[in-house]
């Protein structure tokens, strides 16, 4: 009797590069991540949302450091949540949205803001890629929804090579909106001197807004925001 052999080993391709159009869980911080992810799902779940805020540290300090706009010129608009999340990419934003930060929720509007975070280590058209995958996922699972993309927010000084990506991503993004149910919103020029260099008094740390800076953001986006909740 023979010895009848083995079978060879079946051929797995390797898994794909977190890139930022992959979606993946953050790998750092995991147990605070999850329970703030668990707590968007939660509060999802319960419905009756007007418009929910997707993004990263930019959008999660919308309510908090600007929060005097926020409840001035945002939380009048409805019933309006914030599922931002600090430090976050887009392939972790889009992880949520996959994975329950929208379902049931019943969003008439959704306001993206991330992708900064991915411009170190990634291409323009990988990190628009990226935006792009979240907005698609949000079409899928809220079909009438209106999404709000917003444009990156300059950072950094007037020659930092990431200036030059950012605007890259920014016509990138523009490009996506319909006019119709993805909209465009730029605060970018309300942060800039006529030199292009970041007024201090809105972006300290040449990143995050201050107080000042929300309400430079608030101005563009409110019009945006009733022009979608008018549909």
């Amino acid at each position: 009797m023979h010895d009848v052999p083995s079978p060879p080993p079946a051929i797995v391709s390797p898994a794909p590069p977190a890139g930022p159009w992959i979606a993946v869980p953050r790998p750092w911080a995991t147990p605070q991540f999850l329970a703030q992810h668990e707590a968007f799902v939660t509060r999802a779940r319960q419905g009756g949302i007007d418009v929910l805020f997707l993004g990263d540290s930019i959008t999660e300090n919308f309510a908090t450091r600007g929060q005097a706009v926020w409840d001035r010129e945002i939380a009048p608009l409805g019933n309006v949540v914030d599922f931002g999340i600090g430090g976050d990419r887009t392939q972790f934003v889009l992880w949520r949205a996959q994975h329950g930060e929208l379902a049931g929720s019943g969003a008439r509007v959704v306001v993206l803001m991330v992708g900064t975070n991915n411009l170190a280590t990634a291409t323009p058209e990988n990190v628009a890629r990226g935006i792009a995958a979240i907005v698609d996922t949000v079409r899928a699972a809220l079909p009438g929804t209106t999404v709000v993309i917003n444009a990156l927010l300059p950072r950094g000084d007037r020659d930092d090579p990431l200036r030059a990506k950012l605007a890259d991503v920014n016509a990138r993004l523009s490009a996506l909106a319909d006019g119709k149910r993805v909209l465009w919103c730029d605060a970018g020029p309300g942060f800039v001197d006529a030199d292009g260099e970041l007024e201090p008094a809105l972006m300290p740390d040449k990143l995050h807004p201050s107080a000042a800076g929300y309400e430079v953001w608030a101005a563009a986006l409110r019009p945006v925001l009733l022009g979608a909740l008018s549909k």
